[in-house]
């Protein structure tokens, strides 16, 4: 038995419904069918890669979690789904299918409410497809459990990786662990009680020392701190701009690009962060160079408005506040910090 993390961020508005009925998803839906998931099993991963060639033209670096998802993840595994400050735990009941042999749960709605329907051998909503290619059948552990209450450091660090799946049979022992406190009520205390007591300081320090621009350059050493290879700060005015971006950070072992928006708020941040990262992110010239493009927003207000969360939802984008912020920054710690 294997113990596995997985994410579900990627068209969240219709894999967490699907999650919520058992069934945990991937992407590439260019590529689902039942002869596809066959011959990659028997042939490995030149056959996936062949399929990538002819397809695409090009060979994406992450499409390992792809061939992980649905050759090697087998039944009786566990899966670990990070979540919004929390983390389920499952057991993989059959292996990956195509996401046209599934029997759709009856009157299956988005996380904004829109019907999600199966046609042509895919999931749309409304005329739009939904690019989840695969599917494993699972059954539940443990729901929202807890990270600061729950997950030890290794487990912790594990669970902000940025890609989509990994093996994470080392972590048994911090699993099973997390899971027999959650069942039994008994936290991490330590952790959970310095991040309590010490965020909102950290927090308020930030809001009375710093302001909008000192703001960005915390946000450029964070991303420098967890591993970036290069931090960007664009120029603010320039011709032709559409939507608006702080801080670019690029993450070349992961190959992975975080488009960031910060803003210096304090008590609610509105949908027009919303709209300035969302513009931004989808006018820039994507090709085809095996990066995956994710899209924050960062700010130092209490909370979120509804229609901001609604926004993000649709959007796809990552919506951190102050305290999350604040717990970040104290994850990570403050050596080297000059700002």
């Amino acid at each position: 038995m294997k113990y596995y993390l997985h994410r579900i961020s990627y068209e969240r508005e219709v894999s967490y419904p699907l999650l919520d009925n058992g069934l945990l998803s991937i992407g590439w839906s260019d590529f689902s069918n039942r002869e596809f998931i066959d011959k990659t099993r028997l042939e490995s991963m030149p056959y996936l890669d062949k399929c990538f060639q002819k397809e695409w033209n090009y060979k994406p670096k992450n499409r390992y979690c792809l061939y992980r998802f649905i050759a090697e993840m087998d039944k009786g595994d566990i899966v670990i789904v990070p979540k919004y400050q929390s983390f389920d735990v499952y057991e993989i009941l059959e292996k990956a299918v195509p996401v046209s042999e599934i029997n759709l749960p009856d009157n299956l709605h988005t996380t904004n409410n829109k019907e999600i329907i199966f046609k042509n051998n895919l999931l749309y909503i409304d005329d739009d497809v939904v690019d989840l290619g695969f599917i494993i059948k699972v059954k539940k552990i443990a729901q929202n459990i807890p990270r600061n209450d729950y997950a030890d450091s290794a487990l912790t660090a594990r669970m902000k990786m940025f890609q989509t799946n990994a093996d994470i049979t080392d972590l048994k022992e911090s699993i099973n662990k997390a899971v027999w406190s959650f069942k039994n009520n008994k936290p991490i205390n330590l952790r959970s009680e310095i991040l309590y007591k010490t965020k909102d300081t950290v927090l308020d320090t930030i809001k009375t020392s710093l302001n909008p621009d000192k703001l960005e350059y915390l946000i450029k050493w964070y991303c420098e701190k967890t591993g970036a290879s290069s931090v960007d700060i664009p120029a603010k005015n320039y011709e032709d701009k559409k939507g608006d971006v702080d801080i670019i950070a690029t993450f070349e072992n992961i190959k992975l690009i975080l488009y960031i928006q910060a803003k210096f708020h304090e008590k609610e941040t509105d949908n027009w962060a919303i709209e300035q990262i969302s513009d931004y992110y989808e006018n820039i010239s994507i090709s085809n160079d095996g990066y995956s493009r994710t899209a924050w927003v960062i700010t130092t207000a209490d909370k979120y408005s509804k229609e901001a969360l609604e926004k993000a939802a649709e959007k796809n984008i990552t919506l951190i506040t102050g305290r999350e912020f604040a717990e970040m920054l104290l994850d990570v710690g403050f050596s080297g910090m000059n700002i």
